[in-house]
Formats: structure tokens, sequence, C-alpha cells
């Protein structure tokens, strides 16, 4: 099971995100906003770095609906709950948790993506951990709805993190 904290790491570590702060792996932050004010600090990679993709791509894209769909497919009149009902059925018998399970991933091909990506002048990819729906891209053990029951984000996010990790180790991931 992958942590949250190896999934956002290895995320990062296309882009060199391993670099990112010594001080927070050394000295952590505290809890206050003084001490997040006196302690942050871009890395110089990121200062640098004009074009970064943010991959927010998990089961909430099911529906094809918008961020909101999991709040709208609850309203009746709202068009979000008419397309659910059509598609899905009505969401007390079939509500937002169900869609975690129709995710699939047949076309996935991390390596032709950051080679798209990198061809684009991409420095960073940040991969999105977790949603405001609660849905965990990784296999968290919070709760049993994450990418490891439900769905396959298990294989992609494994997959893509694993790929940028190579690719960042082997000095081809930008940086």
């Amino acid at each position: 099971m992958i942590s949250r904290r190896a999934f956002t790491a290895s995320a990062l570590a296309f882009a060199g995100g391993a670099a990112l702060s010594k001080r927070a792996s050394a000295d952590p932050f505290e809890a206050t906003w003084d001490s997040l004010i006196e302690g942050y600090g871009a890395p110089e990679w990121f200062r640098d770095a004009k074009l970064g993709i943010w991959s927010h791509w998990s089961a909430r894209c099911v529906p094809e609906q918008g961020d909101w769909y999991a709040r709208r497919m609850y309203i009746q009149g709202d068009p979000a709950y008419e397309h659910h009902v059509r598609r899905y059925g009505h969401p007390s018998q079939f509500g937002f948790k169900e869609i975690d399970n129709l995710w699939r991933a047949e076309n996935w091909d991390p390596d032709a993506l950051l080679r798209r990506y990198k061809r684009a002048g991409v420095r960073y990819f940040v991969a999105l951990a977790n949603h405001h729906d609660n849905f965990d891209n990784f296999g968290s053990r919070h709760h049993a709805r994450n990418a490891v029951n439900c769905g396959q984000w298990l294989r992609v996010g494994v997959t893509a993190s694993g790929t940028a990790s190579e690719r960042s180790r082997a000095g081809r991931g930008a940086r």
C-alpha cells in the first residue's frame, strides 16, 4: 500500500521535488501562520519553472459533469441531477460513492503523457492525492474509499508516480 506522503513525493520527483525544502525535512513547520510565513521559501527550480501541470484526475471525472457534480447530483432540478438520474438512476440508489467503482484507465500511458508534457515545456508535474469528495488516489489507511479498493487508480497512480520518479532519478525529468 502506498502512503499519501510516498505518493506525493513520487509525483513531485518528476520535477526534482525531493529538493523542495531542506528546512521542511530537517526542521518541520509548526502549526502556526507565523511559522509558515517565516519558513516558506520556493525552491530555486520552482522559481525558474514557467509551466507546470496539475493533474486533477480522479473518479469524479467519470460523469464528465464538472467539479461540483458530487454535490449537484443530489439537487432536484439541477442539470447534474437530471443527468445522474438518466445515466445511473436515482442518487438514493446509486450515489456518488458508486461512481468510484466506474473509474477506468484503459488508455493510460504515463510514459507517453510525460514525454508530451516535457516537449510542451512542462517543468513540474503534480498529481491529485485527495479530492474534496474524500476519495484518496492512493492506498489510504484512513478509509476504504480509496484507489486500492475502488476503480483502477492504484495501477494509474503507482505507474505515473513510478515513471516520474524514474525519469527524475535518471536525470530525464524536467528540473
